[in-house]
Formats: C-alpha cells, sequence, structure tokens
C-alpha cells in the first residue's frame, strides 16, 4: 500500500516521540488504532451493502428469466389455448412467438379440445432374432 522502509519508520516515530512526547505516546496510538478500527469497519459495511445490492440485483435478474420461462412455455400456452385461443395467439406474440406458430398452436390446442387430442402413431414392436437352437 504505501512504500515505507524500516528508515521512514524510524524517522517517524523518533518525530512522533519528539511531537507528542515519550508519556503521551501510547494514547494517541490507541486514539490512532480507534480511529483506523473504526474507518475499517466503516470499510466493511460499505462493501458489505454493495454486495447484497449486486446479490439483490442479480436475484431480480433471475425472477424476471424465470418469469419469461414461463410465460414462453409451450404447455402454457396450450392451457392457454384451450381456455381463450385468441387471447393464447396474442400472449404468444407478445412473447416472441412467430405468428404462424401461435395460430398453429391454438388450432391445435382448439381441436383438441373439441375432439380430444390425436392418438399417437402406433409402432410395430421390434422382431427379436430368432435364437437358433445348437446341435449337441
Amino acid at each position: 500500500m504505501f512504500d515505507i522502509g524500516w528508515t521512514e519508520l524510524l524517522f517517524l516515530g523518533v518525530l512522533a516521540i519528539l511531537v507528542v512526547g515519550p508519556k503521551d505516546l501510547p494514547r494517541m496510538m490507541r486514539v490512532v488504532g480507534r480511529y483506523v478500527g473504526k474507518a475499517r469497519a466503516m470499510a466493511r459495511d460499505f462493501q458489505r451493502s454493495f454486495d447484497d445490492m449486486a446479490r439483490e440485483a442479480e436475484l431480480e435478474e433471475l425472477k424476471q428469466q424465470v418469469t419469461q420461462l414461463k410465460k414462453a412455455n409451450p404447455v402454457n400456452q396450450v392451457k392457454d389455448a384451450l381456455n381463450d385461443p385468441v387471447d393464447a395467439v396474442n400472449k404468444a406474440i407478445m412473447n416472441g412467438v412467430p405468428p404462424e406458430d401461435a395460430h398453429r398452436i391454438a388450432a391445435e390446442a382448439e381441436n383438441d379440445a373439441q375432439h380430444g387430442p390425436e392418438p399417437l402413431p402406433e409402432t410395430e414392436p421390434e422382431k427379436q432374432p430368432s435364437g437358433e437352437k445348437a446341435s449337441s
């Protein structure tokens, strides 16, 4: 921090003894130590409050991101489309979904609400290789 060598410290000690006197020097050093301690405590409190503000700002940003993710969730969009297709399309468009996709999602949800969801395509079971018996 300060570039003070031993000779400078010795010079400051001799100067303090001459100015303050040997009798009052310990009392003066105690007072200076208290002020330095108070200054360090204030700096520590300032740093801590600054860190707390930074953490709160990060938390607020995370809350906004979670809210945006919840709004952009396709499941929530389909649920909204089941309740009100026009409103769901408008919300999806405002959340950055292209209008074509928003209309498609709303149409599929409305179709599902009227006729039920489309059945999943059936797949054929995988053929198991026939095990040949070894002749003994």
